[in-house]
C-alpha cells in the first residue's frame, strides 16, 4: 500500500512536470556554467543552467550548509544516480552508477585522493562540512584527472580563496554547530576567509563525536546458534553496540593573485577514530563484538599556480599526501594504544606525489580547451600486520580535451556542441620480495618472482554530443572508453580484514579493466521546472570483483583456513577474480517551482548489474528507488527571517542478494540477518529560518530522520548481517556567517 501511495504521488507530481513543460515556452537566458546544478531553494523561478557535453551534479547549496553529515556517501546521496554505500552514520562512501570504491575516482580539489579505497568500509577522508563544493563529474572533461573519471568521479573542494580587488580588504567567517538525538553526535566548525591586495588566506576546522547509534526497537533474532534454521530478524536492535567515532578535520589555504596568474597552496589534515559492530560464532551462539577499531589520519599539501602567457595559461600543480591505517582485531580504538606490539596489529602508511602541467590554448580553428601530463608516484609501506604488502606503484598520463560550438540560431544560441578528450596512461606495480613482505610471497604465497611486478598501459577516450532543439529542450549524448589498472591490493593482499571480517586474497594475475559506456539524456527547462532523463549502459571487461569462495572456508589470521566457522576461524576467505559486466540503468530528476513559496524536487534511479560471463547479478548494487520532497517558504515573522518547512520520502525497492560470491551473502542462511533485503519507505522532515543577532544572522535548522522510527534494513548497509539502519534523529544545525 505505501509503495502504491508512493508511486501514485511521483506520477502525479511528474504529470504535473511535463504538463507545466507543455505549456510554457518560455525564453532561457543561457549562462556560461558548465553544469547540471541543483540550485538554491525558495526563489520565484528557477535560475537557468547551461547543458552540454560534460555533466556536473551538486548538491544544493543550503543542503550542504543545513546538512552537515560526516559522511561522504550520505551527502551525496540525494543526486540522481548517486547512493551509500555506508556502515553507520560516520563511514559512508559514494556509490555512482555502481561504481564505487577503487572503481570511483575520489579527488581532492581536483588532484586524487588517497585513502586507501579497497574495503567497503574504507570511507574518503573528508568532513564535507568544511567543503565549499561537492560534485560528481562524468564526460570528456573527466579525462583532464584520470583514465576512470569519464564514467564518473566526485570532486570535493575546500574554502575558495575569494581575491580582494586593489586596494580592497575582504573577510568572512562562519561558526557552525549541531547536536543529534540519537547517537548523541556533536560537531563544532569553523571557517574564515581574508583577502587584501591580492593575497588570500582561508581557514577552517571541525570536531565530531559520535556515540553508538540506535535502531528501532523491535523483535530479536534471541538465542540462537549455528545450524539453527534460517532466519531474518537482526541480531541486536536498539543501541547497537562499537560503532561510536570521533573525527577532526582542519584546512589552511594562502595564495596570490596578481595580472600574471596565480598561485595558491594548501594543506588539509583529516583524522578519525572509530569502532565496527562485528560477530563470530561458537557452538554456543553467536557473541556481538567490534569487528575492529580503526585510527585514520590522511594529511594533503597541495600546490597549484595559473600562469597567463597572452592567450595562454599553464596551469602546474603539485600535490603529496601521507595517509595512514591504523587497526586491531577485536579491539576498540579506546584500547588500541595497548596492542601497538602485538604482529597482529595493522598499520600501513602510504606516501603519494602526484605532478601535472596542463596547458589552456587560445581557439584553434574553433575548437578551445587543454591538454596535459601528469604522472604519480605511490609508495605504500606495511609498518605491522598482514593486510597488504609493501609495495610501489607509479604511472604517467597525457590528455586532451578540445570543445566546439556549430551553428547559431536565434532565441537559442549555438544548436550543437561537440567535446572530445582522449588519454593514455601507463602504471606499474611492484611488491618486492624482502623480508618484511615473507608472510605474502614466502608463507601464503599470493605472488612469487614471476608476477610480483606488472606493466598496464591502454587509452581511454570520450565524445559528447549537445543537441540545444528550442530554448527549452536539450538533447546530449556520451560515448567513451576508460581503462583501470588493478591494485595494489587486489594483486597482492593475503590477510585478515577485521573491518569487514573476511580473509581476503589477491590475485597476481589479473588483467586491466576497459569498459565502454554510453548515455542519452533530455533536459527540459523553464523559468519554474527543470527535468532531465538519462539512460546509461557500461559494458565492462575484466570486471574485477572480491568474491566470496564458492566453498564455505572460514580462515584465521595467518591464512589458515576450514570449513567450520568458531572463534578461531573466524573470517569468511574471499578472493578477487573477474569476469565481464554490463551495467545499465534509468534516472530521472525534476525540480518544479509551483509558486514563489512551493518547490517540489524528485528523482527515480532504476538499475541492473549483470556478471554477463556467468549470467548472474554484480553484488554491491543498488537497489532501486525514487525520492520526492516538498518546501514551504513563509513570509518573515517579525524577528524570523525566511522560515521554512520541507517534507521529503524516499523509497527503496527490495533487491536479492547476487548469491554466494556476493560479500555478506552468508547472512542469508544464518539464523539471524539478511543479505536480500526488503523494501521500505523513509520520511524526513526539516523546518528552520533566520534569526538576526545584530547584522549577523543565525540559521537554524532541525531536521527529523526516518520521522516514523521505521525498521528497515538498506542493500547498501554492510551492518545488514546482524543489525538495522539508523531509527529516528532529531539534528539540530546552527551556523552564523559574519
Amino acid at each position: 500500500m505505501l509503495r502504491k501511495k508512493l508511486v501514485s504521488a511521483i506520477l502525479i507530481a511528474t504529470g504535473a512536470t511535463f504538463e507545466a513543460a507543455w505549456a510554457e515556452e518560455t525564453q532561457r537566458n543561457v549562462t556560461e556554467l558548465e553544469t547540471v546544478s541543483v540550485e538554491e531553494r525558495r526563489e520565484e523561478t528557477l535560475k537557468p543552467v547551461h547543458i552540454s557535453t560534460s555533466t556536473t551534479l551538486h548538491p544544493e547549496a543550503s543542503e550542504m550548509e543545513r546538512g552537515s553529515t560526516a559522511s561522504l556517501g550520505e551527502a551525496l546521496d540525494g543526486l540522481p544516480g548517486v547512493n551509500n554505500l555506508s556502515s553507520g552514520s560516520q563511514s559512508g562512501k559514494p556509490v555512482v552508477r555502481g561504481d564505487t570504491s577503487l572503481r570511483l575516482p575520489v579527488l581532492s580539489n581536483g588532484m586524487a585522493m588517497e585513502y586507501q579505497a579497497e574495503g567497503t568500509r574504507h570511507n574518503p577522508n573528508v568532513d564535507p562540512a568544511l567543503m565549499e563544493n561537492l560534485e560528481v563529474i562524468r564526460g570528456p572533461q573527466g579525462l583532464k584527472y584520470s583514465s576512470q573519471a569519464v564514467k564518473s568521479a566526485v570532486n570535493v573542494s575546500g574554502p575558495q580563496i575569494d581575491y580582494a580587488g586593489k586596494g580592497q580588504t575582504k573577510t568572512s567567517g562562519e561558526l557552525m554547530g549541531e547536536v543529534n538525538s540519537n547517537n548523541n553526535e556533536t560537531m563544532i566548525g569553523a571557517k574564515a576567509k581574508f583577502s587584501s591586495n591580492g593575497v588570500g588566506l582561508v581557514g577552517g576546522i571541525t570536531q565530531r563525536k559520535g556515540n553508538d547509534f540506535v535502531s528501532p526497537n523491535t523483535t530479536e533474532a534471541g538465542d540462537v546458534k549455528p545450524g539453527d534454521p534460517a532466519g531474518t530478524k537482526p541480531l541486536v536492535t536498539g543501541t547497537t553496540p562499537y560503532t561510536n567515532f570521533e573525527s577532526e578535520a582542519a584546512v589552511i589555504g594562502l595564495g596570490y593573485q596578481g595580472d600574471w596568474g596565480e598561485v595558491e597552496l594548501r594543506h588539509n589534515v583529516w583524522q578519525s577514530k572509530q569502532n565496527y559492530l562485528g560477530v563470530e560464532a561458537a557452538a554456543s551462539g553467536y557473541e556481538l563484538l567490534p569487528s575492529a577499531g580503526q585510527k585514520l589520519k590522511n594529511e594533503e599539501t597541495q600546490l597549484k599556480a595559473e600562469f597567463f602567457a597572452r592567450d595562454w595559461v599553464f596551469k602546474p600543480s603539485y600535490g603529496h599526501t601521507r595517509n595512514q591505517r591504523e587497526a586491531m582485531h577485536e579491539v576498540v580504538y579506546e584500547k588500541m594504544a595497548a596492542y601497538k606490539d602485538d604482529e597482529e596489529y595493522l598499520d600501513i602508511v602510504v606516501h603519494r606525489d602526484d605532478y601535472q602541467l596542463a596547458v589552456e590554448h587560445p581557439a584553434f580553428f574553433g575548437w578551445s580547451g587543454e591538454f596535459g601530463v601528469s604522472h604519480f608516484n605511490k609508495d605504500q609501506k606495511l609498518r605491522s600486520g598482514h593486510l597488504t604488502p609493501s609495495a610501489k606503484e607509479n604511472g604517467t598520463g597525457v590528455f586532451m580535451v578540445e570543445k566546439q560550438s556549430f551553428v547559431s540560431q536565434a532565441g537559442v544560441g549555438h544548436l550543437w556542441d561537440v567535446e572530445i578528450g582522449v588519454r593514455y596512461d601507463t602504471q606499474k606495480v611492484k611488491a618486492p620480495l624482502s623480508a618484511e613482505n615473507a608472510h605474502f610471497w614466502d608463507e601464503t604465497k599470493v605472488y612469487d618472482a614471476s608476477n610480483n611486478s606488472r606493466d598496464f598501459s591502454d587509452w581511454s577516450g570520450a565524445l559528447g554530443l549537445a543537441y540545444h532543439a528550442t530554448s527549452n529542450w536539450t538533447f546530449t549524448g556520451n560515448l567513451g572508453r576508460s581503462f583501470r589498472a588493478p591494485s595494489i591490493f587486489e594483486l597482492y593482499a593475503s590477510g585478515a580484514h577485521g573491518g569487514v571480517q573476511a580473509y581476503q586474497l589477491g590475485n597476481p594475475n589479473l588483467k586491466a579493466e576497459t569498459s565502454i559506456n554510453s548515455e542519452l539524456a533530455a533536459t527540459w527547462q523553464s523559468s519554474t521546472l527543470h527535468s532531465t532523463l538519462a539512460v546509461y549502459s557500461n559494458w565492462v571487461d575484466n570486471y574485477i570483483v572480491l568474491e566470496n569462495t564458492e566453498q564455505t572456508l572460514y580462515c584465521d589470521h595467518d591464512g589458515n583456513c576450514q570449513a567450520t566457522q568458531n572463534l578461531n576461524y573466524p573470517y569468511r576467505k574471499m578472493i578477487n577474480a573477474q569476469t565481464n559486466a554490463l551495467i545499465q540503468g534509468v534516472e530521472w530528476s525534476a525540480k518544479y517551482q509551483m509558486t514563489s513559496q512551493l518547490q517540489w524536487r524528485a528523482t527515480a534511479e532504476v538499475m541492473q548489474g549483470r556478471d554477463t560471463k556467468n549470467n548472474r547479478d554484480l553484488p554491491l548494487m543498488p537497489a532501486n528507488n525514487a525520492t520526492l520532497n516538498a518546501d514551504y517558504t513563509f513570509r518573515n515573522q517579525g524577528w524570523w527571517h525566511k522560515p521554512y518547512l520541507g517534507l521529503g520520502t524516499k523509497y527503496v525497492a527490495a533487491k536479492d542478494s547476487a548469491g554466494a560470491y556476493e560479500p555478506f551473502s552468508q547472512f542469508d542462511s544464518t539464523p539471524f540477518g539478511v543479505a536480500s533485503t526488503d523494501a521500505y519507505w523513509l520520511w524526513n522532515l526539516q523546518t528552520g529560518g533566520e534569526v538576526k543577532l545584530g547584522q549577523y544572522p543565525l540559521k537554524l535548522d532541525l531536521t527529523v530522520q526516518n520521522l516514523f522510527d521505521t525498521a528497515y534494513r538498506d542493500f547498501l548497509d554492510t551492518y545488514k548481517g546482524y543489525a538495522q539502519g539508523m531509527g529516528r534523529n532529531f539534528r539540530l544545525h546552527a551556523s552564523m556567517t559574519f
